[in-house]
């Protein structure tokens, strides 16, 4: 014989209390938080003024390698500015060859980056055979035939008010420019 089939019972469970956080557990919480955030916002800081350095100086070595594409393609001399007065930079057609530069560039730099350069007498890779004269703010000369002006900068270097530094350098053969850190310059 068979039994009926009867649902088992469901268990009837007293219903919790009020489900929720206690004011201590609230204020325990944001006390962690706040010691939390104390430890990391500084560092966060030092992140983010890095951040600008670096982003600095890849804008300038883009502005190189623009200004160096631009005097080949346009067979002018294309100059790189600095102006140390209203802390800019940027670059535009050699002084008497055209009056006007509808592709002239132009940044501001980041109040706490300070922009340095050294020019120096090196020796020239190749024949020289005509030097275009600049105005004192010219940096950087980039020649028709792509190579850079041998009173040009050698090095443009980027200095953060908290000490940390980037430095653009003239490469080995004096074709083009590259980033370099205080350690790399260090090494012979």
């Amino acid at each position: 014989m068979t039994s009926p089939t009867r649902p088992f019972p469901v268990a009837e469970t007293p219903r919790a209390a009020a489900t929720g956080f206690t004011l201590i557990e609230l204020i325990l919480v944001m006390t962690l938080l706040t010691v939390a955030s104390a430890l990391v916002v500084p560092n966060l800081a030092s992140f983010f003024r890095g951040r600008s350095l670096d982003q600095e100086a890849r804008r300038l070595l883009s502005l190189t390698h623009y200004a160096q594409s631009r005097a080949v393609a346009e067979g002018v001399p294309i100059e790189l500015w600095f102006d140390a007065t209203t802390n800019r930079y940027g670059a535009t057609i050699g002084a008497g060859f055209s009056t006007e530069d509808p592709r002239a560039v132009a940044y501001d730099v980041d109040a706490d980056i300070i922009l340095s350069l050294v020019t120096e007498e090196t020796p020239e890779p190749y024949e020289l055979t005509e030097t275009f004269e600049s105005a004192p703010d010219i940096a950087v000369v980039f020649l028709p035939d792509g190579l850079v002006q041998p009173n040009s900068a050698t090095l443009l270097r980027l200095e953060h008010t908290d000490g940390n530094a980037l430095t653009i350098a003239l490469n080995q053969m004096g074709t083009s420019y590259e980033i370099l850190s205080d350690d790399d310059l260090a090494q012979p």
